[in-house]
């Protein structure tokens, strides 16, 4: 058997037994003190009896002291604004009235003066049932805080953002299920954020639109992002149009869609009205030549079509006798008389002057010969007389053709009237 380090038998052995036990604590001392530094944490214990306040090298260096600088009490605590203090010292006697360990973060002023946020830790050992020494753990967490002051000062701007942005921003599930909506998105289709929130996008939407969902949640699954203009139906009935740009985020556990957009309602309007205006007589409302140009152009040359030319009798007349102000109210009254007996889907064109055009989609020569009749029928009801020429295109002809046809039809109408060969 091996004698023992220290016995009273072996006394010379004792300074050597201990020398070694010394170095084995100072290795494994320094040891500990290697892993604080590089994991930042110092250490720090406080015996109740003596009131002797002990702190690590590394707990020295976050307080920005030597590393050999041992504290009184008072000054460690001094470290602390007083509101702090007051709750560090409830809970360190928490500790030593019930057993209770602490973790706290909290801010404070190092000797140098500088700003920082630590993590102090704390347990309790007891002696006989009572406590006998305080130690634990201090870690400097600035860092750690900044970033956590950062990511709380981003979902603040966020979330100002979010709430009073004028834009429309949602978020819904690959699904289309709406999973947080805005209060402009809310206030643009009348609904509180209650309502919309759980709803399936296509719900809002009328039937034939809510149709090309699938379709849309299909691109962005597919590819991460899809923008373009989506119709929504409005608690009131009206549509809305929104101009959006979505993308899939990853990034916060969950797949979900973020979406931006902007109500462009009021531009597609205009956007209509424009359009209209540029195809529309300013005079009758009538249709134009240049409706009439983008009508036929993107028609085929196989499509079945026909047309009734129409010349106002004897207007220049009523132009030179009564003035182009009465003249102007017969166009409008003739434009309106014309209008009231086509069909739904036959064109009423101005070509300019006296001269009008219908333009029947989907017809042969019997329907405009149909229309002419009509409007004999009730030409009784007309402010001015006319002449009309039917035509019907043929399969391969240009339009051009088929209207300078229907020209020769009425100029055949208008001499056979007068008595010409």
């Amino acid at each position: 058997m091996h004698e023992p380090l220290v016995s009273p038998s072996n006394p010379r052995r004792e300074p050597s037994a201990i020398a070694k036990l010394r170095r084995r604590v100072r290795t494994s001392e320094d040891f500990l003190e290697q892993i604080g530094v590089l994991a930042g944490v110092g250490g720090w214990e406080l015996d109740l009896a003596t009131g002797t306040l002990r702190w690590t090298a590394q707990t020295c260096r976050i307080h920005e002291v030597p590393a050999d600088h041992q504290p009184t009490l008072e000054e460690a605590i001094g470290y602390y604004a007083p509101a702090v203090r007051t709750v560090l010292e409830a809970a360190v006697l928490r500790g030593i009235e019930e057993g209770e360990g602490w973790d706290l973060e909290l801010p404070m002023t190092t000797a140098k003066g500088r700003q920082i946020w630590v993590r102090a830790h704390g347990a309790v050992e007891q002696r006989k049932g009572k406590a006998s020494r305080l130690i634990g753990a201090f870690q400097d967490i600035t860092e750690r805080r900044r970033d956590i002051d950062a990511l709380i000062a981003s979902e603040r701007r966020f979330r100002s953002l979010f709430t009073y942005s004028l834009g429309l921003i949602c978020t819904h599930d690959l699904d289309g299920r709406l999973l947080t909506v805005n209060p402009a998105a809310c206030q643009s289709l009348g609904y509180s954020e209650a309502e919309m929130i759980g709803m399936q996008v296509g719900q809002l939407m009328t039937a034939r639109d809510a149709a090309h969902v699938p379709e849309y949640l299909a691109r962005i699954n597919a590819r991460g992002t899809d923008a373009g203009r989506l119709r929504f139906l409005a608690r009131d009935g009206t549509q809305r149009v929104w101009q959006y740009h979505n993308m899939v985020d990853t990034h916060a556990g969950e797949t979900q869609v973020l979406g931006h957009a902007q109500d462009i309602t009021e531009q597609v309007l205009q956007e209509q009205r424009l359009r209209e205006w540029s195809i529309r007589d300013a005079l009758t409302g009538c249709y134009n030549r240049r409706f009439l140009a983008q009508h036929m152009e993107s028609a085929d040359s196989r499509t079945t079509w026909a047309c009734v030319t129409l010349d106002l009798d004897k207007f220049k007349e009523i132009n030179d006798t009564f003035g182009h102000q009465r003249g102007d109210e017969v166009l409008v009254a003739m434009a309106t008389f014309f209008q009231r007996h086509v069909r739904a889907g036959d064109y009423v064109i101005r070509l300019g002057g006296d001269e009008f055009l219908v333009v029947l989609p989907n017809s042969a020569i019997t329907e405009a010969h149909e229309l002419a009749g009509r409007l004999a029928a009730g030409a009784d009801a007309a402010l001015c007389g006319f002449t009309a020429g039917c035509a019907a295109h043929v399969d391969g002809a240009s339009v051009e053709a088929t209207l300078a046809e229907a020209d020769r039809a009425l100029y055949t109408v208008r001499r056979r009237r007068r008595g010409e060969s």
